[in-house]
């Protein structure tokens, strides 16, 4: 009879003793660390790709998206130091929008690449200034959700406190931003 109350008091114990909320808080730590770095692979090569096929405009966005993303991680880790789950949730919330900008750039290789098959056709300058327009549209939208990015990590630095209540419009805003970037990319 012990043995099954000590047997079923550990995962009771595991809860009420917090080991529980921390090793979920290391988990999500190390995923969204996970899921950094492999954001940080995608727009590196979309930035390389974009360089080699010469489409300028396409590589200084990769680049900004760079410093933005490494802006946005320093502004939300700072403003939530010491808070569990805060930042996460800042940082997952931005993912949507960034990892749609990266798409974005990787459309541009995909137009890059059907660009330079135009070019060695003399009749398919009709195509060519088609794909040019998808250029920029695409370089035109991701303008808009670095704006977007860059207004929000405004807003985060300049939350007053850490309460729930007072970053709940900011972070509202930032999912509404990324449900736009979702629905954006759902039409092509």
């Amino acid at each position: 009879m012990a043995a099954v109350l000590i047997t079923l008091s550990v995962p009771l114990l595991y809860r009420l003793l917090g080991y529980k909320t921390a090793d979920e808080a290391v988990w999500l730590h190390e995923r969204n660390l996970r899921e950094h770095a492999t954001l940080m692979q995608r727009l590196e090569s979309a930035r390389q790709s974009l360089a080699e096929l010469n489409i300028t405009a396409g590589v200084k966005q990769a680049n900004m998206l760079t410093a933005i993303l490494d802006d946005y991680r320093s502004v939300v880790e700072t403003r939530f130091v010491g808070k569990t789950f805060a930042p996460i949730t800042y940082l997952n919330a931005a993912r949507s929008v960034q990892e749609h900008v990266i798409q974005n750039l990787t459309d541009m290789v995909a137009v890059g690449h059907s660009l330079a098959g135009l070019n060695r056709q003399a009749d398919a300058s009709a195509l060519h200034q088609e794909q040019q327009q998808r250029i920029t549209a695409l370089l035109a939208e991701n303008d808009k959700f670095f704006t977007a990015l860059n207004e929000t990590a405004v807003e985060v630095a300049n939350i007053r406190s850490v309460s729930q209540f007072e970053r709940l419009d900011t972070l509202a805003r930032l999912v509404s931003l990324a449900q736009t970037a979702n629905h954006t990319g759902t039409r092509a």
